[in-house]
């Protein structure tokens, strides 16, 4: 007799920005951001909302890893995960889940999942970040075996993460170094470009947003735009590009760019290019 072979394939499905997730993951995660601030060795506590959109049970465990910034395939800077530890600026391993890691939630409920950031006494100032993943494995029926023929069960997994950042209240210090602003005009089909490199030198984490206008020789405002938003944590360098698809007649212009660094906008950087556009 033919034995009969039973195999299980399991898919892992992962987010690393995170985000809400779609229905057809069957799971959701909210809110995506946590930022809290605490005294220095203070814990602090928050609840994330999980929703079970699937047709069976799901099974919920939780990861935590580090987020850093690294440069991707086209040389821009992405948020990525790295293992718990890693960094020097990481809480991931301060994270715990309350209550216990692992539960189990019916197919369309909610719960509410609490976590509590515990930093150790040596910290006294500065900022922190982790993910805090969320791991669902779906509790389905073994599929009906048929004589003779393989049975292949397909699992879906979703891994959905979302970000904490821990901050001492009262020493943060947001500073950083633009090291490089680069205008490139447009050329055929190519749109005008504005990319910018910017070092953190502060103690917690940064994100740098901005915007820019267009002024003509008159001093009239033609164009503006907003920069796409940069995530740095303490002594990451990170670098971001920006196109504006706005049409531009041949002339001279000057553009102006503002960049503030946040959350809190502690720093604001102004500067100004000329720009002449050709025929």
């Amino acid at each position: 007799m033919r034995p009969r072979l039973r195999l299980s394939v399991f898919c892992l499905l992962t987010v690393l920005l995170p985000c809400a997730a779609e229905a057809a993951t069957g799971m959701a995660v909210s809110p995506s951001r946590f930022r809290l601030s605490r005294g220095a060795g203070d814990a602090a506590s928050d609840s994330v909302v999980i929703t079970n959109t699937s047709q069976y049970p799901l099974e919920i465990s939780t990861e935590v890893a580090d987020m850093v910034t690294r440069p991707g395939e086209d040389g821009l800077s992405i948020r990525d995960e790295a293992p718990p530890g890693t960094t020097p600026y990481s809480c991931a391993r301060w994270i715990q889940v309350t209550g216990g890691e692992k539960r189990t939630i019916p197919p369309g409920d909610t719960v509410s999942m609490e976590f509590v950031v515990s930093p150790p006494p040596s910290v006294k100032g500065g900022g922190y970040g982790a993910y805090l993943f969320f791991v669902g494995k779906p509790i389905q029926p073994v599929p009906k075996e048929i004589p003779g023929k393989a049975a292949v069960q397909l699992v879906t997994i979703p891994r959905l993460g979302v970000s904490v950042v821990y901050e001492v209240a009262g020493t943060i210090q947001r500073r950083g170094t633009l090291l490089r602003l680069e205008v490139v005009p447009p050329s055929g089909a190519e749109p005008l470009k504005v990319r910018h490199q910017f070092k953190n030198t502060g103690n917690a984490e940064i994100w740098l947003t901005g915007s820019f206008h267009l002024l003509d020789e008159q001093g009239l405002l033609v164009g503006k735009g907003t920069l796409k938003t940069l995530k740095t944590f303490p002594n990451e360098t990170g670098i971001s590009e920006t196109a504006w698809q706005g049409a531009l007649s041949p002339g001279r212009y000057k553009l102006m760019v503002t960049l503030e660094l946040g959350p809190d906008a502690d720093q604001v950087i102004v500067r100004e290019f000329p720009l002449e556009i050709t025929g």
